[in-house]
């Protein structure tokens, strides 16, 4: 099999997934989705993840303390904590006793839209770096692609594993988070919340699906304060 059609193969697959407790219809989980991976590829990782078609939901991080590694990670367990009933201060101490996406745990499963990390938005990086690997040449090639193939794949999980909730990361994407997760883009319900929205809705499969603000930069869902409103009112929702 050439690259471009194992490129295909794998993005098809539990790629882009750091994984958990995916769920079933008697046990849902909660599900949160990104965008895609922190850090960036290298040619060379990427095609050494490639080799690792990933068909079943992969596990989970090996340690709860991955959770508290990255600003990313723990701020999410600010949400999942407020969402639990608990203060968003009390994150560390979720982090340790609930272990969210950590192998062993149950209950949440971490994902990502697309399946490659990029260090920027450069063409030329695409062009030099991943063109020949993925058969796009261009990026907007590879994100049409996702949007077509991709994300309705995202979809059959969610139909399949029926999630208590997803909560989508990233307010820009909501169309692309509304294909993947069998939402109406324009059934949306808004909320707005210390001046930053939180949008929701029931899906077709029972999900509540919520996206909020990316919640590393200064214009995105960061206050402690916001964070806890946030998790209240997503647990009122459910």
């Amino acid at each position: 099999m050439d690259q471009a059609n194992q490129f295909k193969k794998w993005s098809l697959s539990f790629s882009g997934c750091d994984g958990g407790d995916i769920g079933s219809q008697d046990s849902p989980s909660t599900w949160v989705s990104g965008i895609e991976w922190g850090g960036g590829h290298s040619p060379e990782s990427l095609i050494g993840h490639m080799s690792d078609v990933e068909m079943d939901p992969p596990s989970g991080y090996a340690g709860w303390e991955n959770n508290l590694a990255y600003i990313f990670n723990w701020q999410v367990m600010k949400l999942l904590s407020a969402i639990s009933g608990r203060k968003v201060e009390e994150y560390k101490e979720y982090a340790e006793e609930i272990q969210p996406f950590t192998k062993g745990s149950s209950g949440f499963f971490k994902m990502n839209l697309y399946p490659i990390a990029f260090k920027d938005t450069s063409e030329k990086r695409w062009e030099r770096d991943f063109s020949t690997i993925t058969g796009f040449d261009s990026k907007q090639g590879y994100v049409d692609w996702c949007r077509r193939y991709r994300l309705p794949m995202i979809r059959s999980w969610s139909e399949a594993y029926r999630p208590k909730l997803i909560i989508c990361l990233g307010k820009s994407y909501i169309e692309d988070y509304a294909k993947a997760f069998a939402c109406d883009v324009g059934a949306f319900e808004k909320l707005r919340i210390d001046d930053r929205d939180l949008s929701w809705q029931i899906n077709e499969f029972g999900s509540l699906v919520a996206v909020v603000p990316f919640m590393v930069n200064s214009n995105g869902l960061v206050k402690n304060a916001s964070i806890q409103k946030f998790g209240e009112k997503m647990s009122e929702l459910m």
